[in-house]
């Protein structure tokens, strides 16, 4: 069972754009960084490994920007979103990142119902969220991706077995900086469209949960 709905972050939506700037800007200076490391005298496997590096550092800097007009603005117009083709879709970006940790619930492809979602901006909260887990989890860590029903809603999951000191309760009391600074950000941006955002940990595990509205009959 999932925790209570995270409480609402102090921070205003404008005060989570600029710290999400701030992330932005510390990842771009870490691509700098790895740019200057480039020597012509590297080995091709430590050339590959810090286009690698870089190749992640660019794509979370992106994924993160895209979070800032959802912020900002105003609700777009929700669309019905088939879980399972938006599970496949974030998996599918996340592989092209030659991520190897994560594990996909290939069940919730079918079989749950469609939801009343904003699809970009669900997509973008879950890939930056799989950034963070599989930070936290380190090397030897795992992260899994999934989707399961949850009363009139279904709940889209990002599950870690890392951060073994994280307490869902004293996050939203963190300077928002890393995986805090993204759970204020997707509890902002859902409470605005419907949504929820759900947080626990046990022993083992820190899961993640985007909660979203099932489809009207309406459409």
């Amino acid at each position: 069972m999932l925790d209570a709905p995270m409480v609402a972050a102090k921070a205003t939506p404008t005060d989570l754009a600029l710290a999400l700037c701030h992330e932005v800007g510390n990842l771009v200076g870490a691509v700098r960084l790895h740019t200057h490391l480039i020597d012509e005298d590297m080995s091709g496997r430590d050339l590959a490994r810090v286009t690698l590096e870089v190749d992640d550092l660019c794509a979370r800097s992106g994924v993160l920007l895209a979070h800032i007009r959802p912020l900002l603005a105003e609700s777009e117009a929700p669309e019905t979103v088939e879980p399972g083709e938006l599970l496949a879709s974030v998996r599918d970006v996340m592989l092209q990142q030659g991520v190897r940790q994560l594990r996909f619930d290939a069940e919730a492809l079918t079989g749950l119902p469609a939801v009343r979602a904003h699809r970009e901006v669900v997509h973008h909260l879950l890939q930056s969220l799989l950034f963070a887990a599989l930070e936290l989890s380190g090397a030897g860590g795992s992260v899994s991706l999934g989707a399961e029903a949850d009363h009139d809603g279904v709940a889209f999951c990002v599950v870690d077995d890392g951060a073994v000191s994280e307490s869902p309760a004293e996050w939203r009391e963190q300077v928002p900086r890393g995986r805090p600074l993204l759970l204020a950000v997707a509890d902002a941006i859902l409470s605005r469209r419907g949504g929820e955002l759900r947080v626990a940990r046990d022993d083992d595990h820190t899961r993640v949960a985007l909660v979203l509205p099932l489809r009207s009959d309406g459409g």
